[in-house]
């Protein structure tokens, strides 16, 4: 059987080597990705890492991935994988080494998986050297210093204005759009906001229970939104859309791939549904 765990962190480790490794020549601007934006060397690097990880594995593999499109490892793969070489490149090129940013990578069990198909999910913070990860129903982990811990969610189930929310207030004005704000942050008068220029941040942060909310939406073929729901699943948090149901059983390839869809991200259900019952009060 195959050990994704120990072949995830293996390529999840590669991409940090890589990332040490480039130094300044990381910042160099190689190519627009397929969302429009440029990519660095370090973006497409840090994917190329964990890429070439599976295919000395031989792992029948789809990749989606930011900077390389599709990838098939493999004929006739048999699983499906999204990978983000590095989240938060802005924070990189303003910060390299010292900012917070991240690789994002996660494996589903089938090649037209449900959010719920995880087999294993993993983050690499490459300024702190931390690298969370799950593999189904074992539990949310931290690996630090060559040692792991399990890692929880807040248990936090009352909205307040002392909780720690994240929202990207930068996403509309970065699209020339209104979405965000229009569906959360004018709706939720008092309330702070915090933000990193990184999305798998505010997840990880979310997971370890430095956070309490992640109030995000669907776009950009959903690689963070993915790859950070086993991992917040797993530290007993929730990830749901406006109804309330989980995004458990949405189809990865269907679910706002082309639409902006708003999702909320929870320390617990209890305060996924306090936070959706506020939005729709105002």
């Amino acid at each position: 059987m195959l050990d994704f765990e120990k072949i995830g962190i293996v390529a999840l480790e590669r991409a940090f080597e890589v990332h040490e490794s480039l130094g300044k020549s990381g910042e160099k601007k190689i190519q627009k990705n397929q969302f429009g934006q440029t990519a660095l060397k370090v973006d497409l690097d840090c994917e190329k890492a964990v890429i070439d990880t599976f295919r000395e594995e031989k792992i029948p593999l789809r990749i989606i991935s930011e900077e390389h499109g599709t990838v098939d490892i493999m004929k006739n793969p048999k699983y499906l994988a999204v990978l983000d070489g590095l989240d938060g490149t802005k924070e990189y090129k303003q910060n390299r080494g010292k900012g917070r940013y991240a690789t994002m990578f996660a494996i589903f069990s089938n090649i037209n998986p449900k959010y719920n198909d995880y087999l294993f999910c993993g983050v690499m913070e490459h300024s702190t050297k931390k690298l969370f990860f799950v593999s189904k129903g074992k539990g949310s982990f931290i690996f630090s210093n060559g040692k792991r811990k399990t890692i929880h969610c807040s248990n936090t189930k009352e909205l307040t204005k002392r909780i720690k929310i994240y929202a990207d207030e930068e996403f509309d004005k970065n699209r020339d759009i209104t979405f965000l704000n229009d569906t959360f942050l004018s709706k939720l008068k008092g309330y702070k906001f915090l933000h990193e220029s990184s999305s798998a941040v505010h997840y990880i942060d979310l997971a370890q229970g430095k956070a309490d909310l992640v109030l995000e939406c669907t776009r950009k073929g959903n690689l963070e939104i993915t790859t950070a729901y086993g991992l917040v699943k797993e530290a007993g948090g929730v990830m749901v859309g406006m109804n309330g149901v989980s995004l458990g059983n949405k189809k990865y390839l269907e679910f706002g791939q082309k639409d902006y869809v708003p999702v909320v991200t929870a320390s617990t259900i209890e305060l996924a549904n306090e936070l959706i019952e506020e939005v729709k009060r105002s």
